[in-house]
């Protein structure tokens, strides 16, 4: 007895939802089409406010991870000609146009990461003309280690060589440029009036 009435009312709610569709579609206007639309929109709106607490959360979460990797960023330049540089020289760049976190060491000419994380660092250098058998390298060195380098050989003009890193620091990390071997009085540049810096040492960090 029971499931007769069960189908029984539900064929009687279908109906009438049949019923209402139809009389919406010929008088979209009626209390009940009014009613019905009022009850779908309710339905959307708390879908839509499920969605705004949801990216609000999201948003939250990276304003929090921005928040707690801070800005570091750095450029610096050679204002003077480097002549004859030896084994082991240090360069200092001494004209800093960029120091963003105070990671660069004016002193040193060393950058020293003040946050662990990703960093992108480059260096650009321009060397003189060599001749026969002439050969200079300089490296980029991580706490000792040489990460990258950058050759001129015997060559009869002016060679500019640029290296870009991506590396993990931990904060403290020493960075630098030094002459790993030369023997001929090669010139590394620095500043020019006419056509700018020939020489730059320059990073940021991507991301803690």
């Amino acid at each position: 007895m029971m499931l007769i009435f069960s189908l029984f009312f539900l064929f009687h709610v279908n109906v009438f939802a049949l019923n209402i569709t139809r009389s919406c579609d010929e008088d979209p206007s009626s209390n009940v089409c009014l009613l019905q639309e009022l009850k779908i929109l309710k339905q959307e709106l708390k879908t839509s406010q499920t969605e705004v607490q949801t990216l609000k959360k999201t948003v939250e979460t990276l304003q929090a991870q921005d928040t707690n990797c801070p800005t570091v960023a750095f450029r610096t330049q050679l204002t003077n000609d480097v002549n004859n540089p030896s084994a082991g020289f240090h360069f200092v760049f001494d004209d800093v146009k960029l120091n963003i976190g105070n990671g660069y060491n004016t002193h040193h000419g060393a950058f020293v990461a003040p946050f662990s994380g990703i960093y992108f660092l480059s260096y650009r250098i321009t060397i003189s003309p060599g001749s026969s058998g002439s050969l200079i390298r300089l490296v980029m060195k991580i706490n000792g280690e040489i990460v990258s380098h950058a050759m001129s050989a015997f060559e009869t003009h002016y060679i500019t060589d640029s290296y870009t890193n991506i590396n993990h620091l931990n904060a403290g990390d020493d960075v630098w440029i030094e002459v790993l071997e030369n023997n001929f009085p090669f010139v590394v540049y620095g500043d020019r009036a006419t056509l700018g810096p020939h020489s730059v040492f320059e990073g940021f960090l991507i991301t803690c």
